[in-house]
């Protein structure tokens, strides 16, 4: 049964539940889609699309980095890194999973948490305003769309 339907998340408010649910079904697809596939085939690049690997590395670090501005706070050095560093191949698979459930599990955490929806954060360097509610419901469609994207790619992946 799909996270939204399953009632895990009945505590939170709407867009909190939202997130925590849309990680929780993102993570059970990467687990199963990502099963059969090596390392070698995780990195394997497709053209324009990239690789599943990348799609695993920037799942971790998009949700960590949108995370940083929802507790108004401002990304660090080692996270401008990371972002510069996500299409570099070479982690392997248990390395990329342990790294996306942290950051899942560190956003769902602040999600448990979250209030006043309606309060202003702030996005980059260019400070662009959105409320909080909107910032959470955004990392859970961005997690969704890379999800699609690393689904693709893994069934690329796998068919070679």
């Amino acid at each position: 049964m799909e996270p939204w339907l399953a009632g895990r998340f009945s505590h939170l408010a709407p867009i909190p539940r939202l997130l925590c649910c849309s990680l929780e079904l993102s993570m059970t697809d990467v687990r199963r889609w990502t099963a059969p596939l090596s390392d070698a085939q995780l990195w394997q690049r497709h053209g324009e699309a990239g690789s599943a690997g990348f799609q695993l590395r920037h799942l971790a670090g998009s949700v960590d980095r949108l995370t940083t501005y929802a507790r108004q706070e401002s990304l660090t050095a080692e996270q401008l890194a990371f972002l510069r560093g996500e299409a570099a191949a070479g982690a392997s698979k248990e390395e990329l999973l342990a790294g996306l459930e942290e950051s899942y599990a560190a956003a769902a955490a602040f999600a448990g948490s979250a209030t006043d929806f309606e309060s202003p954060r702030f996005i980059g360097r260019q400070r662009l305003e959105t409320p909080l509610g909107v910032l959470l419901a955004h990392i859970a469609e961005h997690t969704q769309r890379h999800t699609g994207q690393l689904i693709v790619l893994c069934k690329f992946a796998g068919a070679r």
